[in-house]
C-alpha cells in the first residue's frame, strides 16, 4: 500500500527567489510582510503582501491577490503551476508535511503593558463616540467632560472601518500580534468584536491594560459586557480580566465594585473617590496586589445587591472578602444601600438626582 508524500515549500524562501522586498522587521513573525508585486501601490515602507509562514499562503491586503508558494512563483515568472513546482523543487529545499501530533497549548500572551497602552491610546484617538453611546453614558450621571477624559469610544461598525483602523495602527508602528482584539482574516489584519462602546481598563498609573465592550445587543441582561479579545482566532490574542482603577489613587480608602464602567460612574458621582474594580465576582486575581500597591488602609466593599438573593454571587463575594482581609493592617467595611438599586453607581446617581 502506497502513502502519498506531500512537500512543503517555504513561502518566504519562494518570495526571496522571486526577488520580492521583505520587511525585515517582520521576519520573526508568523506573517512576514512583503512589497506586493501585483498591485500599483508600491514604494518604501509599503508592504501590503502578507506571507503566512505556517500555511505558506500569501494574500495582498490591498489588491486581494492570494495563493500559495507555487502559484506565487508561477504568477511572477509567467509559467504554469506544474512548471513552477518542478523548478522550485529543484532550487528550494522542501520539507515533508509534519504528521499530526498531540495538540499543544500555544496560546499567545498579550504584549507588554506599555505596548498595549500605546496601541490602544492611538486606537481610541482614531475612533469616535456615537450619539447613542454618549446618551447611555450621560444617563449614568457622567458629564461630557468626564466622558471625554475617560476616552470611551464606539466600536467601528463596518468591515472597512475596522480594516482602516488596523492599517492606521500598523502605519504608526504598532505590532498587532499580541494585542487582544486584533486578528488576521486571510492574511489581513482586522479588529474583532461585537458592536458597542469601548471602556478603557486602566491600572493605578492610568495605563490602558485592556478594553471592555458594553454590548449594543446583549444575549441576556447578565451578559452586557465582554472583553475585547481575539482568543482562538487566527493571529489572535486572549484578554485577561484586568483590575481597573478609577479616582484619586492617593486616597487611603478604596471602594471595591464590579465592572470598570460602574467604577468610573461611581467614582465620578462620589467626587472622584478611589474605586478598584474587578471584572466579575469570581475575577479577583490581582485584586490583593492592586490594593497593596495603592497603599490603601481602608477597603469598603461596594458590590452589587444581587448578593442578597443569589447564593453563587454571595459565596464569591465572601471569598473575595476573605482574601482582602488577609492584607496586614487593612480595615474592611461593607457599604450597603436599599436593594431597590442594584449597583453602587445606581444608588449614588439616585442620591445626586434627589439633591438637584
Amino acid at each position: 500500500m502506497y502513502r502519498l508524500v506531500y512537500e512543503k515549500i517555504p513561502i518566504v524562501e519562494t518570495a526571496r527567489r522571486c526577488g520580492l522586498v521583505l520587511d525585515s522587521r517582520t521576519l520573526q513573525r508568523l506573517e512576514v510582510e512583503v512589497a506586493c508585486p501585483f498591485c500599483g501601490d508600491r514604494g518604501p515602507g509599503k508592504y501590503h503582501l502578507s506571507l503566512n509562514t505556517s500555511t505558506d499562503q500569501y494574500r495582498c491586503n490591498l489588491c486581494g491577490v492570494h495563493g500559495n508558494s507555487v502559484s506565487l512563483y508561477a504568477r511572477i515568472k509567467g509559467m504554469s503551476n506544474k512548471e513552477a513546482f518542478r523548478e522550485l523543487s529543484k532550487e528550494i529545499k522542501t520539507y515533508p508535511f509534519p504528521q499530526r501530533s498531540e495538540p499543544q497549548n500555544t496560546e499567545r500572551q498579550p504584549l507588554p503593558l506599555e505596548q498595549r497602552h500605546a496601541a490602544y491610546t492611538d486606537m481610541l484617538a482614531a475612533l469616535t463616540l456615537l450619539d447613542r453611546h454618549r446618551d447611555n453614558l450621560l444617563g449614568r450621571g457622567l458629564s461630557l467632560k468626564r466622558i471625554r477624559e475617560n476616552q470611551y469610544r464606539s466600536m467601528p461598525e463596518t468591515k472597512q472601518g475596522r480594516r482602516l483602523l488596523t492599517a492606521l495602527l500598523r502605519a504608526n508602528g504598532h505590532d498587532l500580534l499580541g494585542l487582544p482584539g486584533f486578528r488576521t482574516y486571510y492574511g489581513e489584519w482586522t479588529l474583532s468584536g461585537p458592536k458597542g462602546f469601548l471602556i478603557p481598563v486602566r491600572n493605578k498609573d492610568g495605563l490602558i491594560q485592556g478594553l471592555k465592550i458594553r454590548l449594543d445587543d446583549a444575549d441576556s441582561p447578565n451578559r452586557k459586557y465582554r472583553w475585547l479579545s481575539s482568543r482562538g482566532l487566527p493571529g489572535g490574542t486572549r484578554s485577561y480580566s484586568w483590575i481597573h482603577v478609577a479616582g484619586k489613587t492617593g486616597s487611603k480608602r478604596a471602594f471595591i465594585t464590579e465592572g470598570p464602567l460602574k467604577g468610573d460612574a461611581a467614582s465620578f458621582l462620589a467626587d472622584d473617590a478611589l474605586f478598584v474594580c474587578i471584572g466579575g465576582v469570581n475575577a479577583i486575581h490581582g485584586l490583593k496586589d492592586t490594593l497593596i500597591d495603592l497603599g490603601v488602609r481602608e477597603v469598603v466593599e461596594a458590590m452589587d445587591m444581587d448578593q442578597m438573593t443569589n447564593e453563587n454571587v454571595r459565596r464569591a463575594v465572601l471569598e473575595m472578602r476573605r482574601k482582602v482581609q488577609t492584607i496586614p493592617g487593612i480595615k474592611y467595611y461593607k457599604y450597603t444601600w436599599t436593594p431597590a438599586y442594584k449597583g453602587v453607581d445606581d444608588y449614588l446617581l439616585s442620591r445626586r438626582t434627589a439633591m438637584m
